[in-house]
């Protein structure tokens, strides 16, 4: 995992962004050289080649991100990857040839741009084959031995062995209850004592202690974590570790001296004033651009069904007070006759075009008005009424923290995990929205935004 921004990357997706930049940038002067036989150092005075190549590296990666291609904790098949590729380059020949048309200064005839997409797909392609068989090495595997047998061990266990498709393996457990040695307790199994730390590690090639006992003080021998950590191996505790994997926080057995002595949670005015800007800038054009919409929006729900066109309703917000956010109608107006609950897949309430405005987002413009008085942000926690956020909090007493920045239009939650429909579900997304409060920046937001778009375009996620 690589720390940039903020955020922790897979370095499968740092690799890969760097890697078909430099193959998409070199697609252009390639098709030169086969259409025309100029090469780099015949180009005329004042040729565009190099701005060309540029533009069409940024709108392939653009496109390659739209269509998911880097996000690395889903597992493509074969024919998946084949079909987002192809969707991807397919959007990039359409920005070609509209940039060739409406675009005076580009000199770089059609012909060329074919030869560039098919460079392009063709290079892309080839890497992210030769990049699966390096992932599927041993070679390249990032190999942990986990000190601990308890829920929190085995939790980041399961959290490793579903990113074997990253290069992650777990080489087993450590435990000094002589009653389990041996026993597998998932999949891999516990393989020795704490005492045998080093020689262990040693022995199977481990890269990554991580030390996941949910109580280890007085109980693990200091001797041989240190000597693996001597010796080159990294030692990291269980909760850092599982924040890094995940992109979540673990809150079960969680401590508060965790997380008020790891990093985090510290973010400067200067972030803040400019957080608040892009707010206001991007809700203002928002309501802006999206008036027209929304009066076709208020129109469709007034002719769909009987009712007010707008759903009001108290959330609570920043420090615990209470707001009143808009949103479009997408329900009948029964809708909690028999009382309050999450919504469902598929759920009967909804209207016909309910559905839709459900499906694209269009039910939300209205909170536009929310982030520009201040109630909301774009990036946040997602809002919740006073009742379950009461429930949640008994529940989980970590939930209130959600409540120390402003609530969200999209958020960590939202774009990482799918709709919560029950209390698990919910303290599931609650781990992403720690982690979203404790590594806030300007720059993960416009990340969250970038990724809420694609979802949205996908049609993913709505219920």
């Amino acid at each position: 995992m690589i720390r940039l921004f903020n955020r922790y990357w897979a370095l499968p997706a740092v690799v890969s962004l760097t890697a078909e930049g430099l193959l998409l940038l070199a697609a252009v002067p390639l098709a030169i050289q086969l259409r025309l036989g100029v090469g780099p150092g015949t180009l005329p005075p004042g040729s565009t080649v190099l701005n060309d190549a540029l533009t069409f590296m940024i709108i392939g990666l653009l496109c390659l991100y739209a269509n998911g291609l880097y996000d690395f904790g889903e597992r493509l098949s074969s024919r998946e990857l084949l079909i987002r590729l192809l969707r991807a380059f397919s959007v990039l020949a359409v920005a070609s040839w509209a940039l060739y048309f409406m675009v005076p200064d580009v000199q770089t005839g059609r012909g060329v741009f074919a030869l560039a997409l098919v460079f392009g797909m063709s290079l892309v392609l080839a890497w992210r084959v030769v990049l699966r068989w390096l992932l599927r090495s041993e070679g390249f595997a990032e190999r942990v031995m986990i000190v601990g047998s308890d829920k929190k061990a085995i939790d980041i266990a399961r959290e490793i062995l579903s990113r074997k498709h990253l290069g992650y393996r777990v080489v087993g457990f450590l435990d000094d209850d002589p009653a389990l040695q041996g026993v597998s307790l998932i999949n891999p199994r516990v393989i020795g004592t704490t005492a045998q730390a080093c020689e262990l590690a040693v022995q199977h090639g481990v890269t990554r202690v991580v030390v996941a006992a949910m109580d280890y003080r007085g109980h693990l021998s200091m001797d041989a974590l240190l000597e693996c950590k001597t010796n080159g191996i990294r030692v990291q505790e269980g909760y850092s570790y599982y924040e890094q994997l995940t992109g979540k926080i673990m809150v079960e057995g969680l401590r508060k001296s965790w997380l008020i002595f790891s990093d985090g949670f510290v973010v400067s005015r200067g972030t803040l004033f400019a957080k608040r800007l892009l707010d206001i800038l991007v809700a203002t054009v928002g309501l802006v651009v999206a008036l027209p919409f929304m009066l076709l929006v208020a129109l469709a729900v007034r002719l769909d069904s009987p009712g007010p066109v707008f759903f009001r309703q108290e959330r609570v917000g920043r420090g615990g007070r209470e707001f009143t956010l808009w949103k479009f109608r997408s329900m009948r107006t029964d809708a909690e006759a028999a009382g309050a609950r999450w919504a469902v897949e598929g759920d009967p309430r909804v209207t016909r075009v309910g559905r839709f405005i459900r499906k694209t987002r269009l039910d939300e413009l209205p909170q536009l008005w929310n982030v520009l008085v201040g109630d909301m942000s774009l990036v946040g926690p997602r809002p919740e009424r006073r009742m379950f956020v009461d429930q949640l909090k008994e529940q989980c007493p970590w939930y209130e923290q959600r409540l120390v920045v402003r609530p969200g239009l999209t958020g960590w939650a939202q774009v990482k995990a799918p709709y919560a429909s029950t209390f698990e579900e919910s303290i599931e997304k609650l781990k992403f929205d720690l982690y979203y409060i404790k590594n806030l920046s300007l720059f993960l937001d416009i990340s969250i935004l970038l990724s809420t778009a694609r979802i949205v375009l996908l049609g993913r996620g709505a219920r």
